[in-house]
């Protein structure tokens, strides 16, 4: 299972606005002496093993933010406001479009994840519902269930929804084999 490089670039962004560019140097800079992937240059289209990319979201939760788990929720949001607004899906936002923005769950998440997938479900005019599987065990790890749905929230309110509340219905966090989130819509 691999992750593509925009989820990277979303990060870094999110790190120079955070704690400056170059505190993010310095970070980057020392988990490349860990793993040398993180040295070079990662373009939107580079493939990062997932292993890997959770390896490196730890050490940023870690080392950034002293071990602060909602951190992983952060990361989600702040990944939906760059690729819906200077990233890759900026039209999805501009669009406003709920519905557009809902029913592309499983194309966005295949164009950041190469294993699982995500299915949404819009019920009524104020319930979506997201869920994530097909993602092997040995990756079932917090930081893929919190900064997907997440973004998947923070998505919604970009293109329209003015309240989004999310709830957990199943998750990794908890020992389920598969994410399951419902929002309503405000």
């Amino acid at each position: 299972m691999e992750v593509k490089g925009t989820a990277f670039l979303a990060r870094k962004a999110m790190l120079i606005q955070e704690i400056g560019e170059a505190r993010c140097a310095e970070f980057l800079a020392k988990h490349a002496l860990v793993d040398p992937l993180f040295e070079g240059s990662i373009l939107a289209t580079t493939a990062i093993p997932i292993a890997r990319f959770i390896a490196f979201q730890e050490a940023m939760v870690r080392d950034i933010y002293n071990g602060d788990r909602m951190s992983d929720f952060r990361f989600g949001e702040k990944s939906a406001e760059w690729s819906l607004t200077v990233g890759p899906y900026k039209n999805l936002r501009a669009s406003k479009s709920l519905e557009k923005f809902a029913e592309m769950g499983r194309l966005l998440y295949q164009n950041f994840y190469t294993v699982g997938q995500a299915e949404t479900t819009i019920t009524g005019n104020n319930k979506v519902e997201l869920r994530l599987f097909g993602i092997p065990e040995e990756h079932h790890h917090v930081y893929m269930e919190y900064s997907i749905t997440a973004y998947f929230k923070r998505g919604l309110e970009l293109v329209g929804a003015r309240a989004v509340t999310m709830r957990r219905i199943a998750g990794f966090s908890v020992g389920d084999p598969i994410v399951h989130y419902e929002y309503r819509l405000g």
